[in-house]
């Protein structure tokens, strides 16, 4: 078992060395990205909320019709927290306004707390246009390379040759 796994790691190593220079570059986008996912996967499973539920428990507080309803509704919210409790509890602090004050004052928190939401994906978004490109150089570098192993041997070598095509097929 310990002989297979061996052989295992290092085809793996031979195959990241004979896809040449580029693949570095590709498997650290590669280690970056999955660190960037995994991140916008935890602070997206943290944000989301059941805004149903919190709107029906906010409904069914103001139904009471207790005096301090407004405080019994913003801690619910708070307490909910995530992007929906915190765009809830600023419309409630503002709940004695206008309809249109209200409608405002929440779109201002969303709009405050947009950027947390889109954390990171410019770097998501540069990775993947950076990636296929990346590729492609490396396709290109190995072309580049058989072709001057070619021209050096006059194909009597055909190795030299295919290690070049071996290279930009792997990159």
């Amino acid at each position: 078992l310990g002989t297979r796994e061996n052989h295992e790691s290092m085809s793996v190593l031979t195959f990241i060395k004979n896809g040449g220079v580029m693949m570095y570059p590709l498997i650290l986008c590669s280690i970056v990205l999955i660190a960037i996912i995994i991140e916008r996967a935890v602070s997206f499973r943290k944000a989301t909320v059941d805004g149903d539920e919190l709107l029906d428990g906010v409904k069914q507080i103001y139904q009471e019709g207790s005096p301090e309803a407004v405080q019994k509704a913003m801690e619910l919210s708070a307490s909910t927290g995530g992007t929906i409790g915190r765009i809830f509890v600023r419309g409630l602090k503002n709940a004695h306004r206008s309809a249109d004050a209200i409608e405002i004052a929440m779109e201002l928190e969303a709009a405050n707390e947009l950027p947390n939401l889109e954390a990171n994906l410019p770097i998501l978004k540069t990775i993947i246009n950076i990636a296929p490109l990346l590729g492609l150089l490396g396709t290109i570098a190995g072309m580049i390379t058989s072709f001057r192993a070619a021209s050096q041997t006059c194909l009597s070598n055909p190795t030299q040759v295919l290690g070049g095509i071996s290279e930009a097929l792997i990159s």
